[in-house]
């Protein structure tokens, strides 16, 4: 990735990476869930102990092309003397290395249970980070993934459609497509890919996996 001199060789070549990714996410979720139900052991209704919990037993436990890291802070700022972002899902390959530090996929993780509060953060806290001032995330490869977590029983496609229309009244300054279906498996995923067009970035693509783990997320405690 990013080796070629020809850019439509590139951008073909980059396509087929965060395909393999998503394949590779959807595999491992379902392991998980699978793992969920065989041990009786729920997943906490928590972003971020969903994401280690997936990323330290199941994303690299099998050889393949890319490495995933969790929680990883990035652009450091030198005004602030702080990283202005904080990368959920770092993936990695031998370009990461041979390239530029920048050559990275980033996949962003959010929880989805259907309600106003957590769509709209879906795009306010993630999507944002990509193609909003100040831009959070690097996209070398003009191309990211947002996954969402489905943690309550929902209609995913009514969902998405949701989130789908409120990107254009949240995201200022940013021209969007509407969601369109990559693909799905028996209702259990969906994959939606959207072009976001901003005055501060280049043209990027964002592949949406919305993950149906309703069934194995633990209650709430009130």
């Amino acid at each position: 990735m990013g080796g070629f001199k020809n850019e439509t060789i590139n951008i073909a070549f980059d396509n087929g990476a965060i395909n393999i990714i998503i394949a590779h996410l959807t595999e491992c979720s379902k392991r998980m869930r699978a793992d969920c139900i065989k041990n009786n052991k729920p997943l906490e209704n928590h972003e971020d102990r969903i994401t280690d919990r997936f990323v330290a037993k199941y994303l690299n436990t099998e050889p393949n092309d890319f490495r995933y890291k969790s929680q990883i802070d990035k652009n450091f700022d030198d005004d602030t003397g702080r990283h202005i972002g904080r990368i959920d899902i770092e993936v990695i390959s031998s370009d990461y290395f041979k390239v530029s530090a920048q050559a990275y996929f980033t996949i962003e993780c959010k929880r989805i249970d259907g309600t106003r509060n957590l769509n709209k953060k879906y795009i306010t806290e993630g999507v944002a980070r990509f193609v909003t001032h100040p831009i959070k995330y690097s996209s070398y490869y003009k191309q990211n993934i947002m996954f969402g977590y489905v943690v309550r029983e929902l209609n995913i496609p009514c969902n998405a459609d949701k989130i789908d229309e409120f990107q254009s009244s949240l995201l200022n300054e940013v021209k969007t497509t509407k969601f369109v279906l990559k693909q799905t498996d028996n209702l259990q995923y969906y994959v939606y890919v959207c072009a976001y067009n901003s005055i501060h970035n280049e043209s990027i693509e964002l592949s949406h996996l919305f993950f149906d783990f309703s069934d194995v997320v633990a209650p709430t405690p009130k």
